[in-house]
């Protein structure tokens, strides 16, 4: 039993090392029979079989009912649509026809529910839903929190970054902590967190109708 890490080789016996993304089992299984009678077996038997897909997931946030992870099914695809009616679908402050799809290199799209729903959506796409009627009071935190989704301005006063993540159920456990991408009409601007905290330099305020993006941590 072998698992095909993120390089997409597996190590066999004498032949060394095996590239066996995107084959399928036999393509993989020609290939590894071709290597072995090449220099030692004559007239090799190979037979693979997949004893586990790895997991794949999207986030939904935004206006839906049940904000989280989702996990992409073991065999076939996930679109859309499927995504947010498995976060409970949408509330009825939705903007359905404002569907923001961010990819896990940065990539942002907009999507209408209706005309776009069979989207095919890849594993770390981040999506969320805008709210239609109360867009300006709000702000939406997406990405690698606990609650992704839209947190309310107070009714008076600001509210700031790092208070913004807190309401949206601080960091999950493979977040980045040190930096956050803020997008604001159209600008994508990058927020160190880890200078926020030692001061040396002054707390973000976010404004209506920003989207916080908190990445996957690299390591």
């Amino acid at each position: 039993e072998a698992q095909i890490g993120k390089s997409g080789f597996v190590s066999f016996p004498l032949i060394g090392n095996v590239k066996l993304v995107a084959k399928s089992l036999k393509q993989a299984e020609d290939d590894i029979k071709a290597l072995y009678e090449k220099d030692y077996l004559v007239n090799a038997q190979v037979n693979l079989s997949i004893m586990g897909y790895a997991e794949k997931w999207v986030i939904v946030g935004g206006d839906v009912r049940g904000p989280g992870t989702i996990k992409f099914p073991e065999e076939g695809a996930l679109d859309l649509r499927g995504a947010i009616a498995q976060a409970g679908g949408v509330l009825e402050s939705a903007d359905i026809g404002r569907v923001v799809v961010r990819s896990k290199a940065g990539a942002v799209n907009y999507y209408s529910l209706k005309s776009s729903g069979s989207k095919v959506l890849a594993h770390g796409d981040s999506v969320t839903v805008s709210r239609s009627t109360l867009k300006q009071s709000t702000i939406t935190v997406a990405g690698n929190v606990n609650k992704p989704g839209i947190v309310e301005f107070p009714k008076t006063g600001s509210l700031d970054i790092l208070t913004a993540i807190a309401q949206a159920g601080d960091f999950n456990r493979i977040a980045n902590k040190k930096d956050v991408v803020v997008s604001r009409d159209g600008r994508r601007m990058l927020v160190s967190l880890r200078d926020i905290k030692n001061g040396r330099i002054k707390m973000f305020y976010l404004k209506a109708g920003d989207i916080v993006i908190v990445q996957e941590s690299r390591f």
